[in-house]
């Protein structure tokens, strides 16, 4: 009985040790945070510079919309510089209708890729620019955008290509900060991924959005080879299409990816100082610890 109540003081112990450390977060505010957030079937990546500088990148289905919207409120999101639409897929676009009608989030441009759609969706996410008094502004390979702090390469579509389907047109965004880079990948496939190399810009990158949900048309092996991601993130959720495939978990695994999941995750928010980065896992609050010290800190509930 005794050594059973020093087990539990020790692990009382440890647990307030812990807790009651000043949190690095609150002292050091991370500069750049990009959130991968839980819509389900679909993409929503949130970009903060940390000086204002705010871009919304898809929006999952239209059942997401909300979900998106409370997601930016609660992180105190006032205005968007650029609001981006991979493609013209339903479950990229059409959360994006939500965020453009609120009347409390006024978005200063949207991107896309030049490809419309011809879904009813589109049409209703067309209409919903239109409303906000924007347009869709064509952008892609070779344009670099500043992002604030950060930069983004535009390495897909290229306008020279006459593409098969409205996925192999995604555009494909390298997104640096200092030393940290993100290569998101939207709905792109195989041949899409084999064209990249040739595009002039290296392909490395510490965190990759995983093309198509996972999909086995996506993630080839000389594709990873180039990348070298440490950190894989696949968002996802219910699906009759087997995403994410066996094969591709396989050969992400062996590249030596970590593997993130929103259907098992939750909601993924990386931070980084543009030196090194931190994945938090929303679901849990649990931090994944990758060259910097440990910290806490309060993330929103929703989308998880």
């Amino acid at each position: 009985m005794k050594t059973r109540l020093v087990r539990i003081t020790i692990l009382l112990l440890l647990i307030f040790t812990i807790s009651s450390q000043p949190s690095r977060a609150a002292a050091e505010p991370p500069s750049l945070r990009v959130t991968f957030i839980n819509v389900g079937q679909g993409d929503a990546i949130l970009i903060r510079d940390g000086t204002g500088f705010d871009v919304l990148i898809d929006g999952g289905q239209k059942s997401a919309g909300e979900t998106v919207l409370e997601y930016l409120r609660q992180t105190g999101v006032d205005d968007l510089e650029v609001l981006l639409a991979t493609h013209a897929d339903s479950d990229h676009i059409g959360g994006l209708i939500t965020v453009l009608q609120a009347s409390d989030i006024p978005i200063e441009s949207v991107l896309y890729n030049g490809l419309p759609g011809d879904t009813q969706t589109w049409a209703e996410f067309d209409q919903a620019v239109t409303n906000e008094g924007l347009h869709l502004a064509t952008t892609g390979y070779p344009q670099s955008l500043a992002w604030g702090g950060a930069s983004a390469k535009l390495l897909n579509p290229d306008p020279a290509i006459d593409y098969d389907d409205n996925n192999q047109a995604s555009l494909v965004i390298l997104l640096t900060y200092g030393q940290v880079a993100w290569l998101f990948t939207a709905d792109i496939d195989a041949a899409v991924e084999t064209a990249l190399p040739g595009r002039g810009f290296p392909l490395q990158a510490d965190i990759l959005k995983v093309a198509h949900h996972g999909s086995a048309t996506a993630s080839s092996s000389n594709f990873l080879a180039a990348v070298q991601p440490e950190q894989a993130v696949i968002p996802v959720g219910r699906n009759t299409y087997g995403h994410p495939d066996p094969l591709v978990l396989e050969r992400l695994a062996a590249y030596g990816a970590h593997l993130w999941r929103t259907d098992m995750h939750g909601t993924l928010v990386v931070t980084s100082d543009g030196t090194s980065y931190r994945i938090f896992n929303t679901r849990t609050l649990l931090p994944a610890l990758f060259k910097l010290p440990y910290f806490t800190e309060s993330l929103p509930s929703v989308g998880q």
